[in-house]
């Protein structure tokens, strides 16, 4: 089943659109295993458990994206989302001089 908007990952240079569980477990199938981790075996579980309908396939793609974001390979969209990303990402940096409490 289509999840709507396509997720970009890229993997060996080639730019490949998920759009699917299956598509993410496909994708999975193929990740090297020497990269393979406690992260890619939650992102396979939940495509697995997605498939089986024991998840939702929003909830599995969530975990997908999860997993390309922390590997790497998720393809930042231009435009307002972009910005929200950066935003996220920023807000769990600390500022400089700034002393996290102990």
């Amino acid at each position: 089943m289509k999840t709507g908007v396509p997720l970009k990952v890229r993997m060996e240079g080639q730019v490949e659109e998920i759009d699917s569980v299956s598509d993410a477990a496909d994708f999975l199938q193929r990740w090297p295993i020497e990269r393979r981790g406690h992260i890619y075996r939650s992102a396979l579980n939940a495509c697995s458990a997605a498939i089986a309908a024991q998840i939702s396939e929003s909830d599995a793609m969530k975990v997908f994206t999860g997993f390309a974001r922390v590997s790497g390979i998720l393809v930042a969209e231009s435009g307002p989302a972009m910005t929200l990303e950066a935003r996220t990402v920023q807000s769990r940096m600390p500022r400089q001089g700034r002393h996290i409490p102990k």
